[in-house]
């Protein structure tokens, strides 16, 4: 499989940003929370927060709120800004604990905070300077999936030099429009532990030619991976821990406060057995990587396993809707993503006047079989390739688990949403999917290796249990997070049917 290009643009942004202005030091917006989440587009589309919103996390030195903030996002942009101004408080910060725990079998992770393991606990601790931010998290898993019992996940400690960031983290990363997914980067994984560079503020270019792109934001990273890969020949696991790289860039063209567009790219290089050399590097990000008749590429030097593509977020205030679409394309055809897989959603949200509350629906659809909007429909690449590659022989994936959208390759899963947010910032929602699983029952696969049919229906929630309730805990807030979940399915080639009912909870304090 021939791998994908659209580098490009990538190379202009990149060296543009490394030309730019100044800024301060700033923790994060994680993607563990929908409610948050929900305050922010609420500023975002009625025109409070300048800066697109489709990449997490979302650094915090990013003055959120404006001044003219409308009546339908007042008691949003109070909420965002105590946030804004808690954390951007140069202290050392109370340690936060936290205790989650969850049935043997949850729904595919989503944007939110989901537990990963049966049991977990954890204890963090964050503080910011004048220059350096930090986070250190330290996880206990029981009995973890993966082997790995005790966890760094959520940590991370960045240095601000002008308007960057740069950072050694081990953080969640969700990159695009979607809520149940993302077709590139997502929740899905556990992190990775990666060097990083962020730009803080969007401000625009001062620069006459590259002006009308508008606010800007710029984030990279360079991660290491942990597969196990087969043992191929003379006892090498050919492709094994290899790195993980990511490059992104969110822009609103020509001073459009309507439209986020985002443009990303990742690739899996080096590893055991690979070059890993940093003219390998070169060759990945300027695209010489397609082994084809006729190129110095082959197999023996083809730089890595890339994915890229767009995407994009629209509103329109006065109606309260939205769209947005995610494509992700494995392969290149002159210049441009080629077998992709694609994500759409809409949204339609407002407040519930008599509640004191505001409200949002969506419905999203998610197919990731690779073969859409294909150049060259006699290549036939549609099933078995997404997420799949011939060297890196775990596929785009760590640790078991898809990196771009949890229900992995050749899926396909629909998704109606809705949720209500209070004056106090509770979250109380529902959702169901339907899903089609590894649809040809082939290839490597994460979660099946027979097709699978399914729906699922689920009730969740984030609710802060305010001072007083408890007299242990007065005057210390405490965080609830819940889903109860039923869901069925059906295998196809056996014609098995199955049912579960289960459900998660965690608690977090800070102390």
């Amino acid at each position: 499989m021939n791998d994908l290009l659209f580098v490009r643009p990538f190379a202009i942004c990149l060296l543009a940003a490394l030309a730019t202005s100044l800024g301060t030091a700033s923790p994060r917006v994680e993607s563990n929370s929908i409610s948050i989440r929900h305050d922010m587009l609420l500023l975002r589309d009625t025109k409070s927060i300048e800066s697109a919103l489709l990449t997490w996390p979302w650094p915090l030195g990013r003055q959120p709120v404006g001044k003219n903030v409308s009546e339908l996002a007042d008691d949003a942009a109070s909420r965002f800004q105590d946030i804004y101004d808690d954390e951007n408080d140069i202290e050392i910060r109370p340690a936060i604990v936290s205790i989650s725990g969850g049935s043997d079998r949850l729904p595919f992770r989503s944007f939110g905070s989901q537990p990963r393991e049966e049991f977990e606990s954890s204890l963090s601790a964050s503080w910011l300077g004048d220059w350096v931010a930090g986070n250190l998290s330290l996880t206990y898993a029981h009995d973890a999936s993966d082997g790995d019992d005790f966890r760094l996940d959520g940590s991370y400690i960045g240095i601000a030099a002008g308007n960057w960031v740069a950072a050694v983290d081990q953080v969640e990363r969700w990159w695009g429009p979607g809520w149940d997914g993302s077709l590139i980067l997502s929740n899905s994984a556990r992190p990775v532990p990666a060097l990083s560079l962020t730009r803080i503020s969007p401000d625009p270019f001062d620069w006459k030619l590259l002006k009308w792109i508008g606010p800007w934001t710029f984030t990279t990273f360079m991660g290491q991976l942990d597969n196990v890969e087969p043992i191929r020949e003379n006892g090498i696991r050919v492709g094994s821990d290899a790195r993980l790289f990511g490059m992104r860039i969110d822009f609103s063209p020509f001073g459009w406060d309507w439209i986020d567009i985002g443009l990303n790219r990742s690739a899996q290089w080096a590893g055991e057995g690979r070059p890993g050399s940093l003219s390998t590097f070169g060759k990945l990000l300027l695209g010489e990587d397609n082994s084809v008749p006729g190129s110095e590429t082959d197999r023996s030097n083809e730089p890595g396993n890339q994915l890229a593509g767009v995407d994009y977020r629209w509103s329109i205030e006065e109606w309260g809707f939205s769209h947005y679409g995610q494509l992700a394309g494995e392969d290149e055809e002159t210049f441009l993503p080629d077998a992709n897989m694609l994500l759409f959603g809409i949204e339609k949200w407002g407040d519930l006047k008599n509640l004191n509350s505001t409200y949002r629906i969506y419905y999203e659809w998610a197919d990731t079989r690779a073969g859409h909007l294909v150049a060259d429909p006699r290549r036939n690449r549609a099933f078995n390739v997404a997420y799949n590659h011939g060297i890196y022989h775990s596929g785009y994936r760590s640790k078991g688990k898809a990196i771009g959208h949890a229900m992995d390759g050749d899926s396909l899963m629909r998704s109606i949403g809705a949720f209500v947010v209070n004056e106090n910032g509770n979250l109380l929602g529902a959702k169901t999917r339907n899903y089609s699983i590894n649809r040809d029952g082939g290839g490597r696969h994460s979660i099946t290796t027979d097709a699978i049919d399914g729906w699922s229906f689920e009730v969740f929630g984030e609710i802060t249990l305010e001072s007083g309730l408890f007299e242990a805990w007065e005057n210390q807030d405490v965080q609830l997070n819940f889903g109860i979940h039923y869901i069925d399915e059906s295998n196809r080639r056996t014609g098995d049917s199955d049912s579960d009912v289960g459900g998660y909870l965690g608690l977090t304090k800070r102390l």
